[in-house]
């Protein structure tokens, strides 16, 4: 279920109480008389299925991690992404969007736009890790810190964004507060969907200590989409890596992921 009717109603109060703090022509949601950022309300979402993003990491010219016996990461992200597909299409519950479905390569701003676009109501993005330790193994699931909360703001200035509020005829304080406002409830939804994912790998594969991870990493930094990245597992461990090369492993971890999803709307749809 979308957070974006709950935003919605929240942003509409805020509105009010800051209504009568005029804008002014220098604010910075507005450049040479240009809308900036160039946002604008979003349609009205109809009712229908939640849409999944699924992005296998790497991809063409990028192989990402290689293992010691040459296992490519590519090839992991884009097998598992591609069951995951299945998976959750069989259950005719969901709508399923790969950001890539072969060996190709799309940029880390593209990856963010495809879900924002298409009004993505979660983005799983599915990588392997690699270190220089060789005894490091386990499957670890990556959220957005806190400190990279600045760097998601600049996404919303940079790119196009479809919001549900027109920042543009807001002033500055009303402006920010409402990117905040979607930012942190975005923020929290990712977080949920993370607990639950881990406590599903749990008992499926190994858990890398710390195994809930904060960065900030490009593709968590849409401001209104819930998002993780799910490491795997090590490519850089033979024993991670011998696994991950096998269909049944990846399938196993991806029906985890499944019935995370599954978990994850049934709660929503419950407290929506």
């Amino acid at each position: 279920m979308s957070i974006r009717p709950f935003i919605a109603i929240i942003m509409l109060a805020v509105m009010g109480l800051f209504a009568a703090v005029p804008a002014t022509a220098q604010s910075r949601y507005f450049k040479d008389a240009v809308p900036y950022p160039r946002l604008k309300p979003a349609p009205i979402k109809p009712s229908t299925l939640p849409l999944i993003v699924l992005d296998p990491g790497h991809g063409g010219r990028d192989p990402g991690a290689i293992g010691q016996n040459g296992l490519q990461e590519k090839t992991v992200t884009t097998s598992a992404a591609n069951e995951l597909k299945r998976l959750l299409e069989a259950t005719g519950r969901y709508r399923v969007v790969l950001t890539r479905n072969n060996d190709s390569y799309v940029e880390h701003d593209n990856r963010i736009r495809i879900a924002r676009e298409r009004q993505a109501d979660l983005f799983i993005s599915i990588h392997a890790d690699s270190t220089s330790g060789r005894n490091v193994r386990g499957a670890s699931v990556y959220t957005l810190a806190d400190r990279a909360r600045n760097r998601s703001r600049r996404i919303v200035n940079s790119q196009n964004w479809i919001m549900d509020v027109d920042l543009a005829e807001q002033t500055d304080p009303v402006g920010d507060f409402l990117v905040d406002l979607a930012m942190r409830s975005t923020e929290s939804q990712s977080e949920a969907f993370a607990d639950i994912l881990l406590s599903n790998l749990e008992g499926q594969t190994r858990l890398v200590g710390n195994s809930h991870r904060r960065a900030g990493y490009f593709v968590l930094l849409a401001p209104d989409v819930p998002a993780v990245l799910l490491e795997l597992g090590f490519l850089s461990n033979a024993q991670d890596e011998k696994l991950l090369k096998t269909k049944a492993h990846r399938d196993k971890l991806m029906r985890a992921v499944r019935l995370s999803i599954d978990e994850y709307f049934s709660v929503s749809r419950r407290s929506g």
